[in-house]
């Protein structure tokens, strides 16, 4: 990954080991455990707090970009509707047999560097936990002017226009720098999760989406490359969500 070097210094080690997460392990976690500690994490969390680290993620901490989506992602999960396994369609493989693989400090470095994605839902406990652990970032006055700045380029954008068209229009606009293409979806899907792009599909920040309306939903193909609730977005802002933001 470019910007960061493993190391196999005893000293960092060490210091990674006593935060809690074992590194350079693989570990296995089932689907249900998964979903149970995801709740117990969110229940945790304050929303505003949530936010604030997301507009920090804008600037001076990269890693509070993907805590929207993750908590958005877990909020609504204990009173999602459960399928005969037992689970709700959350986006994981319910097989009673399987367990997924989970490298936490790579997610935790992919966090790091300003990474952020929606599709991978068992990644989101890290995150989720960390933040518990560790607290959350809080906005800088250089992260709320960017912030603003980037309410600003999205709000221009005319009528009938899509994710794609956005992301160059942040890129030009050079709000966020230091990122790429898929960094800046990274921001633009945490600002669809929460509802300040609207879409044809409802924000999981509202109340819990199942994979089948996101399958439903989903614009030009099963594996677009933008995924709902942005692809869904054909311009305009939800100005109570850009003033809750402006507010923290």
């Amino acid at each position: 990954m470019v910007g960061a070097q493993a190391s196999n210094e005893a000293i960092d080690v060490t210091a990674a080991e006593s935060s809690g997460w074992p590194v350079r392990v693989i570990e296995r976690i089932r689907p249900v455990d998964i979903v149970e500690r995801s709740i117990a994490a969110a229940s945790v969390l304050d929303e505003a707090a949530v936010l604030g680290a997301f507009v920090a993620g804008l600037g001076s901490a990269p890693h509070g970009r993907q805590i929207l989506i993750s908590f958005a992602w877990a909020r609504h999960l204990a009173s999602a509707p459960a399928a005969e396994n037992g689970l709700p369609d959350c986006g994981l493989d319910a097989r009673s047999e399987d367990a997924y693989e989970l490298d936490s400090t790579e997610v935790l470095l992919r966090l790091a560097l300003g990474w952020a994605w929606n599709e991978q839902p068992h990644r989101y406990l890290p995150d989720l936990e960390t933040a518990v652990a560790a607290g959350l970032p809080s906005p800088t006055v250089d992260d709320k002017e960017r912030l603003r700045a980037l309410l600003e380029v999205i709000s221009a954008q005319p009528d009938g226009s899509r994710a794609s068209e956005l992301e160059k229009a942040v890129a030009r606009a050079k709000v966020v720098s230091g990122t790429d293409k898929y960094q800046r979806y990274g921001i633009l899907i945490g600002l669809a999760e929460y509802g300040l792009l609207p879409s044809t599909l409802d924000p999981s920040w509202d109340r819990f989406v199942s994979r089948r309306e996101i399958a439903e939903a989903w614009s030009g193909g099963p594996r677009s490359d933008i995924t709902p609730p942005l692809s869904g977005w054909r311009g305009g802002i939800d100005a109570g969500r850009a003033a809750r933001l402006l507010a923290l």
